[in-house]
């Protein structure tokens, strides 16, 4: 192959994945499940921000949010214990990222593993793989989070209690919606929890077809801990910020994760210029933005199996508007934050790039 074909290849791939920012996979899109995941988080919320207690409802929204994204589509029988599992998981990762934010090294050790653990866990499928993944996100939040809110305990407490109470809502209104369109009682569809097509972790081998995970596993974990280094040496505001965009970007094949970064690059632009507008022209409180979150949730909830780039967009504004409700400053943080997006995306690339450079390298025939 010639490198003129070479090169028109690369660029009509290149285009190809810029094209996928407008697909929009409208058969996985729920507008039920969507509406119902935002008005529980906001009902979770509403008593502490009630009372004014802005930092408590960081955590319960947390584990509403990301537990209606895990869940989003799953047929009721399998929907229950991906949110169990879920919530679980994010429970012990906020809870360690807690215990360790206040060292550096610490930091940098515990993130390792975890990474491995959310790489790895692919393995088991589709779903497990977006469990690893929000676990490592909320574990880097919680190591670098750029406002003192509550101890280990409190905060796995909370997002545990924000976590079943979406899954309960969850298990009812499915429920009543399956009994209004089958002429039996709601007690005849219990059956239905316990009814699954195929075990949740059925593992394959690691020497089989679950290879890519495992170099998957072994790369998030180089990259993460790169990653963590930086924010940890540098000292920025918001520390959490590369290497969770680090792990929202990372996939186990290059084609995946090149669009993945396309996504997130350009969710984040959008979540960020939203967020900057809002401050400037409506000058929010902390009412004002949790109700900006709420935004958020919904549109991460309702397009993270649709397009993700609209739902990278909602997870911006979602979670710029949780820190913000609590004196995150938006317009301040704005630069660094996209500054590291970029950064997480080289990172990301740099971590197939490099390998493949190098061997062609070694050998040019």
């Amino acid at each position: 192959m010639s490198s003129h074909a070479g090169a028109v290849i690369g660029h009509n791939a290149h285009m190809s994945r810029l094209g996928t920012l407008a697909e929009f996979d409208r058969a996985r899109f729920d507008l039920a499940d969507a509406t119902r995941g935002a008005l529980i988080t906001a009902a979770v919320v509403a008593v502490p921000i009630a009372q004014g207690d802005y930092a408590t409802a960081i955590p319960l929204s947390i584990g509403a949010v990301f537990t209606a994204i895990a869940e989003a589509g799953h047929p009721l029988g399998r929907r229950w214990r991906v949110m169990l599992w879920t919530t679980l998981w994010l429970m012990g990762a906020a809870a360690l990222g807690n215990i360790v934010s206040d060292y550096s090294i610490a930091v940098i050790l515990v993130t390792a593993p975890i990474a491995f653990a959310s790489g790895i866990t692919g393995i088991a499928g589709s779903r497990a793989a977006v469990i690893g993944l929000l676990s490592l996100v909320i574990f880097t939040v919680y190591a670098g989070i750029p406002v003192p809110l509550a101890d280990s305990v409190t905060t796995a407490a909370l997002i545990g209690l924000g976590g079943l109470i979406q899954t309960a809502v969850c298990v009812i209104v499915s429920l009543i919606q399956l009994a209004r369109t089958s002429a039996q009682p709601v007690w005849t569809h219990l059956q239905a929890l316990q009814a699954t097509d195929h075990p949740p972790f059925a593992l394959a081998t690691l020497t089989g077809t679950g290879r890519p995970f495992l170099v998957h596993a072994i790369r998030l974990t180089i990259v993460m801990v790169i990653a963590t280094v930086i924010s940890e040496a540098t000292a920025l505001p918001h520390q959490y910020w590369l290497p969770m965009s680090v792990a929202w970007m990372s996939k186990p094949d290059q084609d995946g994760t090149t669009t993945r970064v396309i996504h997130r690059v350009a969710g984040t632009a959008l979540g960020l210029a939203f967020m900057g507008l809002a401050d400037l022209l409506l000058r929010p409180g902390p009412i004002g933005f949790a109700v900006i979150s709420i935004i958020g949730a919904a549109l991460a909830i309702g397009f993270i199996w649709v397009n993700y780039a609209t739902a990278v967009t909602g997870v911006t504004i979602w979670v710029m508007g949780l820190f913000a409700m609590v004196g995150d400053p938006v317009a301040e943080t704005m630069d660094l934050r996209l500054a590291a997006t970029v950064g997480a995306a080289a990172l990301v690339l740099l971590a197939f790039w490099l390998p493949r450079l190098i061997r062609r390298q070694a050998d040019p025939g």
